[in-house]
This record gives structure tokens, sequence and C-alpha cells, in this order.
């Protein structure tokens, strides 16, 4: 039955787990990012020309022939206005999941500001359930280490379980040993 001293750390290194989960998604997110932009960017640079006339008038007939035969076959006339609808909508997607993920890294940027928050003292506690308070007025007699001493104010959390899986469960999210 022992109260062990895990250490002053920041949340971040006593939720190890959610700081890599933090990492991991801003990383996925930084990867995800470039790609989108540069679709972005590419079906920004499309830009039909016009059609030279002058020099396609010889063409331009049998253009027309060629279209009168799809038609009578029910093939529909080509129009590039379609085509600029169409990159105008994707355009619009991407642009929308660029905002999400923006929203995403932004949320996850937070989240990593709070993991590096300091002055967390953690202990853990292994024994019988009747001896932890004994156990923890002991551990904390003289105070918090670097503290004020044994009245200075100060605020806890502790966590328990009598289950193994839940304790194991913990140890991934939480640091648990010194």
């Amino acid at each position: 039955m022992t109260v062990t001293y895990v250490g002053n750390l920041t949340i971040g290194a006593a939720l190890p787990g959610a700081d890599a989960a933090a990492v991991a998604g801003a990383a996925g997110i930084n990867l995800a990012l470039p790609d989108i932009l540069a679709r972005i960017a590419a079906l920004g640079a499309f830009a039909p020309l016009p059609i030279d006339f002058a020099s396609q008038l010889l063409q331009a007939q049998q253009i027309v022939a060629n279209v009168q035969l799809g038609i009578s076959m029910g093939l529909p006339v080509p129009d590039i206005s379609a085509q600029i609808a169409l990159i105008s909508a994707l355009i619009s997607d991407l642009l929308a999941q660029v905002v999400s993920i923006n929203g995403q890294l932004s949320i996850i940027t937070t989240f990593q500001g709070l993991l590096a928050a300091a002055g967390l003292h953690v202990y853990a506690y292994a024994g019988a359930v009747n001896a932890c308070g004994g156990q923890v007025t002991t551990a904390l007699a003289s105070g918090l280490p670097g503290g004020g001493g044994a009245t200075a104010a100060c605020n806890g959390l502790l966590l328990m379980t009598e289950a193994g899986a839940t304790w194991s469960a913990m140890s991934s999210v939480f640091k648990v040993t010194p």
C-alpha cells in the first residue's frame, strides 16, 4: 500500500494518450490541407480559351454538321458552361472542406494549448480501499512538493477503480508512474 508521487506535470504529460491524439490529428490535417489547397489552385487556373473563328471557319462547317448528326442521335450539344459549372462546384466543395479542416485544426490547437498547462501534481495509489485516506494524508502531510506547505489551498482530482481493466485503460490515458 503506497501513494507514489508521479511528478509535477503538464496536463499533456499527465495525459500522454490525449497529447498523442492531438499531435496525430494536427499532423493528419496538416498533411491533407496542402493537397486540397493545390486542387483549388489547379481548378482556379482553369481558363477556357475563346475559339479563334477566323482560323477555324472551315472546320466550323464540319463541326456544325457533326453536332447536328449528334443531336439527331440524341447526344447533348457540347457546352463549356457545363464544364465551368462543374469546376465551380468542385471549388466550392473543396473550399467547404478547407473551412471544416481549419475549424478542426483550431479545436486541436486549442486543446494542445490546454494540454501545455503545467503545475499538475499527480499521485498514484495502490492498496486497500480503506487505507487510501491515511496513505494520501501521509504523502501530503507537508504539502505539495515545492508548494506553500500543508495548509496551502489546492485543488485536486482523485481517480480510483477496483477493476483491473479500467485501471489499464486509465493507465493508457493518464501518467501513473514516475
